[in-house]
C-alpha cells in the first residue's frame, strides 16, 4: 500500500510539473500561419476573437500576439479624415485588441505586434497612422500591390529580439497601406523602409520589459527564415521567465 502511494504521489508530481511547463499564448485573431509560427508542444494557443469572455483567458495569458488584419478605426486616434480611405471597420476587433494591449502593458505580459498589431501598439500608446501610404508618402516603396509584395528595409538601431542578421538591409514581405505616423517617445524605431516608414519598433524597458512589433509578416517568411526564428525564440524566452 505504501509503495502504491509513493507511485501515485510521484506520478502526480510528474504530471503537475509537466502541466506547469505549459504556457498560454493569446492571439488577437488566429489564422493557420500564426498558429504554425508560434506553436509548440508546451504551449496552449487561444484565439481571443472567438472567445466571448475575454477576462477568463487574460487570466491565463503568458504572452499575447496582436495579429494582422483590417484597418484600425481612425477615431481610435482622433482622426476623421482617414475614415474616407479605410476599408471596412471591425469595431469588435478594435475594442478587443485595445483591451489585450492595455492588459499586457499593465501586467507586463510579453507582447508581439504584427502589421495591424504594430499599428495598434502605436495607436493604443497615443500615436497615429498614415491613412493611405501612396497618397501621403508616395510610391517610392510599394507596400502592397493587390496582395503581398517584397521590399527592403534598413536597420537604424539594434535589437537582437527581432533581427539576428549583421547587415544594414533586409528583404521582407509587405501587405499594408497604412503605417505609423506620430509615435510616442517610448516606442523606438529599429528599422525603416526606404521611404522612411517605420518597419520595426520596440517599447522602452522603462515602460514594459518586452513589447516588440514589425510591419511585415514573420509568420509568412518561412520556418527557415532568421527573423521568423529569432522573434519566436525571443518571445518564448520571455514567456518562460
Amino acid at each position: 500500500m505504501k509503495k502504491l502511494l509513493i507511485i501515485l504521489v510521484c506520478s502526480f508530481t510528474f504530471f503537475a510539473c509537466k502541466k506547469e511547463k505549459q504556457k498560454t499564448i493569446i492571439l488577437s485573431k488566429a489564422s493557420s500561419n500564426y498558429v504554425k509560427w508560434i506553436e509548440d508542444k508546451n504551449v496552449i494557443i487561444l484565439d481571443a476573437y472567438t472567445i466571448k469572455n475575454t477576462d477568463s483567458i487574460l487570466a491565463l495569458a503568458n504572452g499575447i500576439i496582436l495579429t494582422g488584419g483590417e484597418d484600425i478605426n481612425p477615431l481610435q486616434y482622433n482622426d476623421t479624415i482617414n475614415l474616407a480611405v479605410c476599408g471596412d471597420i471591425n469595431y469588435q476587433r478594435d475594442t478587443l485588441e485595445r483591451k489585450l494591449f492595455d492588459f499586457a502593458l499593465e501586467n507586463k505580459i510579453p507582447l508581439i505586434g504584427v502589421c495591424r498589431g504594430m499599428q495598434m501598439m502605436n495607436v493604443a500608446s497615443g500615436g497615429s497612422l498614415y491613412g493611405d501610404i501612396p497618397t501621403e508618402i508616395g510610391t517610392t516603396v510599394i507596400h502592397r500591390n493587390n496582395g503581398e509584395v517584397n521590399h527592403e528595409i534598413v536597420l537604424c538601431d539594434t535589437s537582437s529580439l527581432i533581427f539576428p542578421i549583421a547587415t544594414d538591409t533586409i528583404m521582407v514581405n509587405s501587405w499594408h497601406h497604412q503605417g505609423l505616423k506620430i509615435m510616442p517617445s517610448h516606442l523606438r524605431v529599429i528599422a525603416r523602409s526606404f521611404d522612411g516608414l517605420p518597419e520595426a519598433v520596440v517599447m522602452d524597458n522603462s515602460e514594459h520589459p518586452f513589447m516588440i512589433a514589425v510591419q511585415f509578416h514573420p509568420e509568412r517568411l518561412g520556418k527557415n527564415n532568421a527573423i521568423h526564428q529569432t522573434m519566436k525564440k525571443s518571445f518564448y524566452k520571455e514567456i518562460s521567465k
